[in-house]
């Protein structure tokens, strides 16, 4: 029986589903900036009254200032008390590499901060072409320092922080926790909660028939821009494409879940594949008949639900 979406899925995503069928050209970065821009615009809100949005900056080696978007919620802080800590998630937005902002995708995490009470701190990284491997990643490592190097004023316990993204967001959250362990950070990171992420810069085939609406052209544009001429070579370092990792030991317990139609399926498979042979603590999850970021089409779906209960738990059991 050949691949298909979910009924249910599909029918609520509708026509908005078509309008990012079109297949770009390998490299057109500008095209691809407004289209994801457009895909994210629709989810900015204002941030919701029970939540709290502080933004902080971190330097860089170089002179950059990172952003930091610090939502917490609003109850759950003001109950803690002098030496209290709680959990924390540092948060890396999708978007290619290439595009994205942190403040853009405020509306996503929030619920997560509303249901799981435990703060998120979404770094706002510079993006590629302009900025290759190793700055991005950089600049989330910049951002980790800082959570740890102010972790007491914070409030957060450093022994049970996260790193959590999506799709290249996703990437460079496993990327993170792979440069923490090569980097000994201390403590080590509790968690890494990858959804769908973009981890192998290897993968040339689109096993979805023509379904995935993420093309693979989306994946070779994003890859060059990240890596320029180390692209697809033995140059290429597990922290910048994660999947190059030859063992998971010393990585923190992963959670991971992606849809069957999404192009990252067999890297993501073969990812989580190494945690479980390594012994290390893994909950892997695939969604039949759904996309890349499914649920931006269909919030409304059972399939879309059941992603964020399971993501939501990942958070909760920091």
């Amino acid at each position: 029986m050949p691949l298909r979406y979910d009924p249910e899925w599909r029918s609520q995503a509708g026509p908005t589903l078509l309008d990012q069928g079109e297949v770009l050209p390998v490299g057109d970065v500008a095209t691809r900036r407004s289209r994801y821009d457009a895909l994210f615009v629709q989810y900015v809100s204002e941030v919701p009254e029970d939540l709290e949005l502080q933004v902080y900056k971190a330097p860089a080696p170089d002179g950059y200032e990172v952003e930091i978007f610090h939502l917490s919620h609003k109850e759950t802080k003001a109950k803690l008390g002098a030496g209290d800590k709680t959990p924390a998630v540092l948060h890396v937005h999708g978007g290619g590499f290439i595009s994205v902002r942190a403040r853009n995708i405020l509306g996503s995490i929030a619920p997560f901060v509303r249901e799981s009470k435990v703060p998120f701190f979404s770094v706002d990284y510079r993006w590629a072409p302009e900025n290759p491997f190793p700055t991005p990643v950089e600049d989330c490592w910049t951002a980790l320092q800082y959570l740890h190097s102010n972790a007491e004023a914070l409030g957060v316990d450093k022994s049970r922080i996260a790193v959590m993204g999506e799709s290249a967001g996703g990437g460079l959250a496993a990327g993170l926790a792979v440069m923490a362990r090569d980097r000994r950070l201390s403590p080590s990171l509790a968690k890494q909660i990858l959804i769908y992420p973009m981890l192998d810069d290897r993968t040339v085939l689109d096993h979805s028939d023509g379904l995935a609406i993420f093309s693979i052209n989306d994946v070779y544009t994003g890859w060059q821009a990240y890596l320029g001429d180390d692209y697809g070579t033995d140059r290429v370092s597990p922290v910048a494409a994660p999947a190059r990792i030859t063992t998971a030991e010393g990585l923190p317990e992963l959670y991971l879940d992606v849809g069957q139609l999404d192009i990252f399926l067999g890297e993501d498979l073969a990812y989580a594949t190494k945690f479980l042979s390594a012994g290390i603590q893994t909950e892997f999850h695939v969604y039949q008949g759904v996309i890349h970021a499914f649920q931006r089409w269909s919030p409304g779906s059972r399939i879309v639900k059941q992603a964020f209960r399971n993501r939501l738990g990942a958070i909760c059991t920091l």
